[in-house]
């Protein structure tokens, strides 16, 4: 491995686990590659206040630990970054410290804080699918900022991917990620479109507000 490890010399599979991935930002890297690949500057986009130094350091970190692996093809300027299965494994992880962090260490966009679609979607799918009660199967395409993300149910569970759909969607909703989070918590004042069938919007309207019902009651 490249980087000098500390260890907790605990026998104690935990200990073992934040050796490889409790470094300071290294569970936002994996975050933010857990919707798909990121391409350096990508990852620099959405973790705001790293420095290139240290996201180089903790995507080497990761790649020596069989978390990250990196896609360098030969003539291609750009590398691409994804999960290898061990990382993608964190994925409940990451949900779990999602969802603590929602009842108790949530608080609104400070002004001048770094607001990224990505994260507010994340944190508005994970309180639909743990706290809505709702199973029937959904498609949302969200065009926010200039990107692209699906939140959509299958009936069973409700995830978040980046990109636009393959398929038609129930519901579009176009937003900048500052008018977006001022709906969901019932402060607008800034321009989102939503388009789509009567029904299918007013159930969008209903659960994409869960997020507010969540923090409201803890």
């Amino acid at each position: 491995m490249t980087r000098n490890v500390r260890t907790y010399d605990h026998f104690c599979l935990m200990a073992r686990a934040l050796e490889r991935v409790g470094d300071r930002w290294s569970l936002l890297v994996i975050r933010d590659l857990l919707t798909g690949a990121r391409r350096f500057t990508d990852l620099m986009e959405r973790l705001g206040g790293i420095t290139p130094k240290t996201l180089s350091q903790r995507l080497r970190e990761l790649e020596d630990a069989g978390i990250v692996t990196a896609d360098r093809e030969p003539g291609r300027r750009e590398v691409w970054y994804s999960l290898t299965p061990a990382g993608a494994d964190l994925g409940p992880v990451v949900d779990a410290l999602g969802w603590w962090g929602l009842r108790h260490a949530w608080r609104f966009p400070q002004p001048g804080e770094p607001l990224h679609a990505e994260h507010l979607l994340r944190s508005a799918t994970q309180a639909i699918d743990l706290a809505a009660d709702d199973h029937e199967p959904a498609r949302w395409h969200f065009r926010v900022d200039g990107a692209d993300y699906l939140v959509e149910s299958d009936g069973r569970q409700w995830s978040l991917t980046a990109g636009a759909p393959a398929g038609p969607a129930d519901v579009t909703i176009t937003a900048s990620a500052d008018a977006l989070a001022g709906f969901i918590f019932g402060r607008p004042g800034l321009d989102l479109d939503i388009t789509g069938d009567p029904e299918p919007v007013r159930r969008f309207r209903q659960l994409i507000r869960i997020l507010a019902t969540v923090v409201s009651t803890t």
